[in-house]
């Protein structure tokens, strides 16, 4: 394995992936690219950049959406794949109970418009557990990337977006990585990716919000070290 490619999530970019570029550095090539538009298209064609076979990848919330939609449909082989609190469905459905209420992600979309820095400021708040408080003012610098108009792009991918038709193309082996106190995407919804991604593996870290690589560094590290090890990298 060659090459590290970190894909962040919503109202950040790629500098919330500066702990694991640190790690890594030395022995892999780390991308952590930030992405422009929330847009599956765009992510299709960076990845053609790369010999994915070489290729971790790891995708956090929305950003592991779009890494999900585009395997899905693509259906090449990886390296290795890891994806962080990562929704098949984030707005909960009739069928699918484990998401977000829609009406809250709207409002969201809704103040965006009035004040976009509360927005961001509420959002890094409820990304950490009960137990991760003293991270605040770590993490509320990581969450200021991105205009108006694309924020609200990406809530809306979270709003209409369902992926669980695309799971069966999903290549294997894929690692899921879950906080346990996860308050945006909830470990029912990393479960339902294990039973529903073949040759799937589970990795819960208990106490952990939505920013394990953040607030659990030392953990999640060692996890993506096994995935590049089992991978002869």
């Amino acid at each position: 394995m060659k090459t590290l490619i970190l894909l962040h999530g919503w109202g950040a970019d790629g500098s919330v992936w500066q702990k694991q570029a640190l790690a890594f550095r030395t022995r892999l090539k780390v991308e952590t690219p930030t992405m422009p538009e929330w847009n599956p298209a765009w992510l299709a064609a960076y990845l053609q950049n790369y010999d994915l076979a070489d290729c971790l990848l790891v995708g956090w919330s929305l950003g592991g959406m779009l890494l999900l939609e585009v395997l899905g449909k693509a259906r090449v082989p990886v390296g290795g794949l890891a994806l962080v609190g990562v929704a098949p469905v984030f707005c909960s459905r009739p069928d699918h109970p484990w998401g977000q209420p829609p009406g809250a992600v709207r409002a969201m979309r809704r103040s965006l418009k009035s004040d976009p820095r509360k927005v961001l400021k509420d959002f890094a708040r409820s990304c950490l557990s009960p137990a991760e408080e003293a991270f605040q003012e770590e993490v509320n610098p990581l969450f200021a990337g991105g205009s108006s108009s694309s924020l609200a792009a990406g809530l809306d991918y979270l709003w209409r977006q369902d992926l669980r038709p695309l799971l069966p193309g999903v290549p294997a082996p894929c690692t899921i990585i879950q906080g346990g106190q996860d308050r945006i995407t909830p470990p029912e919804q990393a479960q339902f990716l294990h039973e529903h991604l073949p040759g799937s593996s589970l990795r819960l870290l208990p106490g952990a919000g939505h920013l394990p690589f953040w607030t659990q560094e030392g953990k999640f590290n060692a996890i993506l070290e096994e995935i590049v090890g089992q991978a002869g990298g």
